[in-house]
């Protein structure tokens, strides 16, 4: 079975899908890094996961982008 051949211009689905999936994660793990720093509590492991999903997002974001552009 062959798969569907993509429609030029748009990034496929599933990335969409991801890139916003990690941008919500991103801007969820900022909001509880400030909590952390409100609170008292040290944010060293919420800032390290919202570093990673921010790298995730980015990338996602300009992969989807580069994907638009061909």
């Amino acid at each position: 079975m062959s798969d569907p051949v993509p429609r030029p211009g748009r990034p496929p689905r599933v990335l969409r899908i991801l890139t916003v999936v990690f941008t919500v994660a991103a801007v969820g793990s900022l909001v509880l890094v400030a909590l952390d720093l409100i609170v008292g509590r040290p944010a060293a492991g919420d800032a390290f996961i919202a570093f990673l999903n921010s790298l995730a997002a980015a990338a996602l974001w300009r992969l989807g982008s580069a994907t638009r552009r061909t």
